[in-house]
Formats: structure tokens, C-alpha cells, sequence
């Protein structure tokens, strides 16, 4: 999936998202802090939380996206909104749903659905009553048609730079005997934590564990091995028996030194995980990753920054504010955000015109950022 296009509005916040085209496998948004880059990202992750069912207050949106059998998809929406939206009672989080006011769904510039406040016409039949709250997508993900879309919308992945992760966790035997005979595609599009992911794949496909083994080598030069093992039982306290059982840790084996070590950094842990992320996320998904420099420490980020430009399966939608990284992504990457009020909008460095040489492309930046901050304020 490559999103192509996406204009969104959410009328509860007043944020209005102006059509914003995107390349088909690396944009990296730029702009001052405020400006709205994140918000970007919670909005395309948001499609797919519409997708899966979700009923989202004031929210309409636009979304054209291809598939890598050429196909061509318009998807449109309209939530109605409503004043003062709070929980339907004291103990509970869910929150009162808000019905679809219009949706329509297009394939290679055929209409699949039209959908009104008043019926859904799904192939130019009229569908008998269906919940007003939820997405076509959702209530129509049985038929053969829409089977493809959600798929693709399901690829959308939204990497969280500011997680933490534990160093320790359980792999039951339950979950290890179920994927057992798992294909690496099939580890790719499930919906498993990365971290199991990681011990399956290190257990059943051993020479594709070896690839994630020898990036994160070519960052660690002192590292020579790595394992994902079960903890035994001598190396668990008595008293935490119990607690620990099927559990899971990493450990590494460092050049010169015989021992492994368990007790690794958080930082190399931190970025075991974000490579493994990477690797292991769906084949031609669209991957959302916020300021991904602080997971990374600065020997991390040259590494990593050239995975993302060097997969060409994925589309990749990145924000950042790091000069190394801005300066080390071409500015043809660049999509420059800017805002007035509730309004963003987002351009590409051509529309600036700012030169093509790096070396003069991030002082052009910073005097355009400054030039559209000074216009706010105004």
C-alpha cells in the first residue's frame, strides 16, 4: 500500500489537514515545533482505527492510495460532531459513538460504496440496515471486494520512538507451538508484539534472524553474537520461579570476552527493537515513525536512516528535527509544514525552491521555517 494523497479535518479541534501528496517511500516532514508533523501521523494512523471499526468525533477525510497490483483506491468519510462528547458513564472509558453523515469507496475510479445518512448502496445494491458508527470497511469486511482493502489499510504500522520496552518477557510454549511452522510473510503481516515476533523468528528462521543480527552488528562493532533464549531454570531466583516462567531475554556476546551478557543497555536494546521493527513490519505497509532519532543513539542513526532509504517496499512518513538527519536525507524527501491558525499545509522544498545541494538545502530551510513562523505570529 502507498498512500498517494490525504486531506483531513477534524472539526471538534478546529485542524484542518490541506491535501498533502506523498512519495511512495520516503517523506520526511520538516517544520517548527507545533507546526503540526505529528498530527499528520495520528491522522493516517487514524484511518486505519476507522477502518477496523472506530467512531471518531468531527473527523472527515480524503485518502487515495495504490496497491502493488496497480490499483487504485478512494476512500471518503464524514463523522457528524458533537458538543461536549464525554464517556456514556463514570466507570466506563468507552466513549459515545458518533455516526458516518457520508462515505463513499472507489475502485480504479469505479464506485464500490455510497453511503448516506439514510442507506448504504454497496455495488449498486441498497445493504438491508447496518450500524450507522461504523466504517463500510468494517461492516462490509466479509465480502471478497473489500477483503483487499483492509489488508492493505491494516498495514499501516505506527512505530512509537518514546516506548519503552521490557528487556524480559514471556514466550509461552502456546504461542511458540502455534507459530512453529510460521513463514517470515507471515510473521510480517501478524499482529504480534515485535518482541515475539523477534523470539520466533530467532527459534524457527534462524538465517533470516542472522540479517537483523548482522545490522545491529555493523552498529555495535564490539558485539561479535547475539541469542534470544528462554531463561533457565538455575538462572531464576526460587522466589521469582513462578513470575519468570517461559520468560525471554536477549543477551549478547562481546568481542574478547567469554561470558554473555544479559544485562544489556537500554540503548542497544532500544535499537535491537526499532531494527527488528523495521524488518519485521508488514511487506509494502505504510510506516509512521515520530522523531525516530530518539530511540537512537548517535552511532545508530546514520545505520538506520539507510535502511529507510534503501527499502523500496515500504513507504516510510517520517518526522524529525535533527540537523544530522535532515542534512543526511535528501531535501527531494522533504515535505515542509507549515501552519496558519487551524490550517496545515505541507509542500515539497521544490515549492520553496530551495536548491538541491545539501550543503546549502538545510540553511535554505531554516530561513524558509523562520520566514513562515514570523507570518503566524503576524
Amino acid at each position: 500500500m502507498k498512500i498517494n494523497q490525504l486531506e483531513y479535518y477534524d472539526e471538534e479541534y478546529q485542524w484542518r489537514l490541506a491535501p498533502i501528496d506523498l512519495l511512495e517511500n520516503c517523506n520526511l516532514l520538516v517544520g517548527v515545533s507545533g507546526a503540526g508533523k505529528t498530527r499528520i501521523l495520528k491522522s493516517i494512523y487514524s484511518l486505519k482505527a476507522i477502518a477496523n471499526g472506530a467512531s471518531l468525533n468531527g473527523v472527515s477525510w480524503s485518502v487515495s492510495f495504490s496497491t502493488k497490483d496497480n490499483h487504485q483506491y478512494l476512500w471518503t468519510g464524514k463523522f457528524q460532531t458533537k458538543e461536549n462528547l464525554t464517556p456514556i458513564d463514570s466507570d466506563s472509558e468507552k466513549e459515545e459513538s458518533v455516526r458516518i453523515l457520508e462515505e463513499t469507496l472507489q475502485l480504479n475510479e469505479n464506485i464500490i460504496v455510497e453511503r448516506t445518512p439514510e442507506q448504504i448502496i454497496f455495488q449498486g445494491v441498497k445493504t438491508p440496515k447496518l450500524s450507522p458508527f461504523e466504517s463500510v470497511i468494517e461492516l462490509l469486511k466479509e465480502e471478497d471486494i473489500i477483503i483487499p482493502i483492509k489488508e492493505e489499510l491494516d498495514k499501516i504500522i505506527f512505530t512509537d520512538s518514546e516506548r519503552d520496552f521490557d528487556k524480559i518477557w514471556r514466550l509461552p510454549v502456546s504461542v511458540f507451538k502455534k507459530h512453529e511452522n510460521a513463514s517470515l510473510s507471515f510473521l510480517k503481516e501478524s499482529d504480534l508484539p515485535i518482541f515475539i515476533k523477534l523470539a520466533i523468528l530467532y527459534r524457527i528462521l534462524p538465517e533470516e534472524f542472522a540479517k537483523i543480527k548482522k545490522t545491529f552488528i555493523s552498529i555495535f562493532n564490539n558485539v561479535e553474537d547475539i541469542q534470544v533464549e528462554t531463561l533457565k531454570d538455575e538462572d531464576i531466583p526460587m522466589a521469582l520461579s513462578r513470575l519468570l516462567q517461559e520468560a525471554t531475554i536477549v543477551s549478547i556476546k562481546e568481542k574478547g570476552v567469554e561470558k554473555w551478557i544479559d544485562n544489556i543497555s537500554s540503548g542497544m536494546f532500544k535499537t535491537l527493537m526499532y531494527i527488528s521493527e523495521l524488518y519485521l513490519s508488514p511487506n509494502d505497509g505504510v510506516i509512521l515513525i515520530d522523531e525516530f532519532e530518539n530511540s537512537l543513539g548517535v552511532n545508530c542513526i546514520d545505520r538506520v536512516t539507510e535502511l529507510i532509504l534503501t527499502d523500496r517496499q515500504s513507504q516510510f512518513i517520517l518526522t524529525s528535527h535533527h540537523p544530522y538527519i535532515i542534512n543526511n536525507i535528501s531535501p527531494a524527501y522533504w515535505k515542509i509544514v507549515t501552519r496558519k491558525g487551524g490550517l496545515v499545509t505541507v509542500k515539497s522544498a521544490k515549492d520553496f525552491h530551495i536548491t538541491e545541494s545539501r550543503q546549502k538545502a538545510f540553511i535554505d530551510l531554516i530561513n524558509v521555517l523562520q520566514d513562515e513562523q514570523e507570518d503566524e505570529e503576524d
